[in-house]
């Protein structure tokens, strides 16, 4: 885990980055103030036991953890299923293109007097400016009355989103985001987790994507432990509801937390909101002609 903090007056912004879903609840035990103490070991280790379906997307605590921990196939199928259209983004990677000159020669082409077309090269599709890497944000925070059906719609348009570009040649990388407003006692603290689902450079399992954004469990378990180390960062008590989901604030935390060029998710609960995004995040990686 790494953290930055940011004070003014008497305001606290605290983001952290976890580096595995396990992490969380070994830090609970750690923390220094008795209250967030007692609270993030309750929420990491056993409060969200008595939970089932509905609250944690999983039956029971247990088999949340053995999804997070050892995948969700079933999940991933369910993703799969969902009804969002194709995307076509256009390629970044290398194609083979016939010149006058070039790096390889056909002497076929030469023999049969194609000049202009016996030599090959290679180079890549992309437009001046285009970013090669692409940063999705899923959102895990919502409300103790969303059933966790509807989040499966994050996770399918998270999923949509990368493997279209990554299959175009983009690298891409995949965080989820816990943002709280006012999550301490006096209301002074502010919070953002991020998990890392994939780095740029890695392949993606799709199984961990599934396992974490297409349920709430771990927001509503190791994601409330998380709450309350960020207020014991800054030597505060986590108020009763943990503050207030905000996410219209996560990208604010990204940059802070050393996130680039991202694209964020906001409240996305269905087939509708799952497209809007898509289209949004589509349009600022290729916008289109009539915008530009």
């Amino acid at each position: 885990m790494y953290h930055a903090i940011e004070t003014k007056g008497d305001r606290h912004k605290v983001a952290i980055m976890w580096e595995s879903v396990s992490e969380v609840s070994a830090y609970a035990d750690k923390l220094k103030r008795d209250r967030n103490k007692s609270e993030a070991v309750s929420h990491a280790i056993g409060k969200a036991a008595d939970r089932g379906q509905e609250w944690l997307g999983a039956p029971t605590l247990s088999e949340l953890r053995r999804r997070l921990t050892q995948g969700w196939p079933e999940g991933v199928e369910r993703l799969q299923k969902l009804a969002i259209r194709e995307l076509n983004p256009t390629s970044l990677r290398r194609r083979r293109y016939k010149a006058d000159q070039g790096d390889e020669l056909d002497i076929q082409a030469v023999y049969a007097g194609n000049l202009s077309r016996a030599w090959s090269k290679t180079r890549r599709q992309s437009r001046a400016g285009t970013n090669r890497t692409v940063t999705l944000v899923c959102n895990l925070a919502d409300s103790a009355g969303t059933d966790s059906a509807d989040l499966f719609w994050r996770g399918a348009a998270t999923l949509r989103v990368a493997d279209a570009l990554t299959e175009a040649g983009y690298n891409v990388g995949i965080y989820g985001a816990i943002t709280s407003a006012s999550c301490s006692k006096d209301s002074t603290v502010d919070s953002s987790q991020f998990i890392e689902i994939k780095s740029p450079d890695t392949p993606l399992d799709t199984s961990a994507l599934a396992a974490i954004t297409a349920m709430p469990g771990w927001f509503r378990s190791a994601g409330f432990a998380g709450i309350a180390t960020t207020c014991d960062l800054v030597d505060k008590d986590v108020c009763e509801s943990y503050g207030s989901p905000a996410h219209h604030r996560i990208g604010e935390f990204a940059e802070f937390i050393g996130l680039t060029n991202c694209h964020i998710q906001g409240q996305i609960n269905s087939k509708k909101a799952a497209e809007q995004w898509i289209d949004s995040v589509m349009e600022q990686i290729e916008p289109s002609q009539e915008a530009a």
